[in-house]
Formats: structure tokens, C-alpha cells, sequence
């Protein structure tokens, strides 16, 4: 969600959603993950081995303006901050990239991470800005599906890499490939809020919590009964949605439990995606497209 508008990757296009009136409209650029920049009014996706730059100058129309051909695979995620790029390798044997971008163009900074691409597979990425530079925290598929972990590695503004920290290792248990979670948004999904990094872990049917500030330390999880696909914040709270579960779960991280819940008007089906406002939250659901619920 950027600016009253909900951005949502569709395979082939991109569906938009104005939250002022629902209006919708498709733009033709491939998708299977995507990211925002929104204080530069930019948004970025990932479809095979295509990444994409798109201006949001008029926010109802994202215009093409750059794209680059990229050595990563299935699973594969993007995500962007302070004009760094950072696409996570998926799986097989691709490069981990690090790019940076102006208004207009995607300049390759660093191909390959080998610590990072040492592992079974990369699915997801989740970059935060900080005051002594930029953080990526990669999910890192570490025993052929049967356990996931957290690997965050430190860069600097011109997309260098600075250091890659040891792993967090998540609660194991073995995942079975289900077409709801390709070819993007494959467990692991992050999100970033207050000094901690919370995790959709499929495996801890819950959201576990890593304190960023005492040295990433494993805190315990927040449980759900149900596996979560994927989690978002407003700032303030955590919005969880599952393939399993009917409703968008809002948590307040002080309390570490599910306080409320957003129902949509129709049934979620395959909802793998969510974001949040303060005034809507947004889901992809795989069968539903974008769906939108007022708060």
C-alpha cells in the first residue's frame, strides 16, 4: 500500500486498488513478487529472471521505467529501501543481487553472496533502513525444507556488502510444496517493527520474534492456530493471514497475542500476501486477487 493506493503481483500484470472508491485497473508488467519504495515513489517486482523499476508519479498508473535481467530463480523475493534493492536468489543455484536505483534506472552493485547463496535456497528478503546504514534479513532455506532460518547481512547505501551475520535458525519442521506459495512468497516472510523481526513461520503455526536488538536473540513465538503465509505492520500493529484461516489476525506485539480481526465480505481462498494502513489492509489472495478491508 503506497499513498492510497493497494499494489498487488498477479503473475502476468499488476492488479492496483484505489482505496479511496475501489476503482481497479491492471498494468502489464510480469509480477511475482513485488516491493514499494514510498519515499521515492517507486515500486519494483520480480517475475523469472526479469526485475522491473516502475514510476508511481501518477499512483493509479505505474509507468515502466527500467529493467534488468537477473541471474535468480523460483521463489525468489524483492525488497527495497533507501535506493537499494535487494533481490533474494529462490531456489537452485542463482545469485543473491544487490542493486541500486534512481528515478529511472537499476544498476547491478553486488551479484552473489556466498554466504548467503551457500544455502539450500533463498525464498525471501525483507530490507530495513537504520541509522548506520541498510540491514538485509534473508530467509534462508537451510536443510532441503526441513528447517528455515533468518540470515541478515549488513550494506551500505551503494549496495556493497559490509559483513553477513550468523544465522537465526526458526522452529524446523518439513515443508510440503503446495501451488499456493509459487513462485513467489514462499515460507519465510518477515517484517520489521520496533527493533524486532517477526516471522510467518508455517512451522511454528505462529509469528516468532527476533530480537534485533540483543544480538538477535530467538524469543518466544507468538502462536497461532493455524500456519501464516505472511505478515505486515502499520507501524503500530501486525496484520497475519494463513491459508487456513478466514480472517486477517491483528496482533499487538506488547501484548504478543491476536487482539482483533478483519473479515472480508468474501471468503479468502489462498491468501498469501497482506499490507497494511492505518486505514486498510490489503491481501493477495491467489484466487481472489486483491482484496481490500476497511478498518
Amino acid at each position: 500500500i503506497v499513498d492510497g493506493f493497494a499494489y498487488g503481483a498477479c503473475g502476468t500484470e499488476i492488479e492496483v486498488v484505489s482505496l479511496a472508491d475501489l476503482s481497479r485497473s491492471l498494468v502489464p508488467v510480469a509480477a511475482n513478487d513485488i516491493a514499494a519504495d514510498p519515499a521515492a515513489g517507486l515500486l519494483f517486482t520480480q517475475a523469472g529472471t526479469t526485475l522491473s523499476l516502475l514510476s508511481l508519479a501518477d499512483p493509479a498508473e505505474p509507468v515502466l521505467q527500467d529493467s534488468a535481467t537477473t541471474n535468480f530463480s523460483a521463489f525468489s523475493g524483492v525488497s527495497a529501501a533507501s535506493g537499494v534493492l535487494v533481490v533474494s536468489a529462490g531456489a537452485g543455484s542463482a545469485d543473491t543481487q544487490v542493486y541500486t536505483y534512481t528515478d529511472t534506472e537499476l544498476t547491478l552493485a553486488t551479484d552473489g553472496i556466498p554466504e548467503i547463496d551457500g544455502a539450500v535456497g533463498n525464498p525471501d528478503v525483507t530490507l530495513v533502513s537504520t541509522a548506520t546504514g541498510i540491514t538485509a534479513y534473508y530467509s534462508q532455506d537451510i536443510a532441503a525444507v526441513a528447517n528455515f532460518a533468518i540470515q541478515p547481512a549488513l550494506l551500505d547505501t551503494n549496495g556493497e556488502v559490509l559483513s553477513v551475520l550468523p544465522d537465526v535458525v526458526l522452529t524446523p519442521r518439513s515443508f510440503v510444496s503446495n501451488s499456493a506459495f509459487s513462485p513467489a512468497n514462499f515460507p519465510v516472510e518477515s517484517e520489521f517493527l520496533d527493533d524486532q523481526l517477526f516471522v510467518a513461520n508455517f512451522a511454528a503455526e505462529g509469528i516468532e520474534v527476533i530480537d534485533l536488538a540483543n544480538n538477535n536473540a530467538l524469543l518466544a513465538p507468538i502462536p497461532l492456530p493455524y500456519e501464516p503465509t505472511n505478515v505486515a505492520t502499520d507501524g503500530t500493529l501486525l496484520f497475519v493471514v494463513g491459508l487456513t484461516n478466514a480472517t486477517v489476525d491483528i496482533i499487538d506485539p506488547a501484548a504478543a497475542s491476536v487482539t482483533d480481526s478483519l473479515t472480508p465480505a468474501a471468503p479468502f481462498v489462498e491468501p498469501v500476501g497482506v499490507a497494511a494502513s492505518i486505514t486498510h489492509v490489503a491481501v493477495a489472495d491467489r484466487t481472489n486477487g486483491l482484496v481490500v478491508i476497511a478498518r
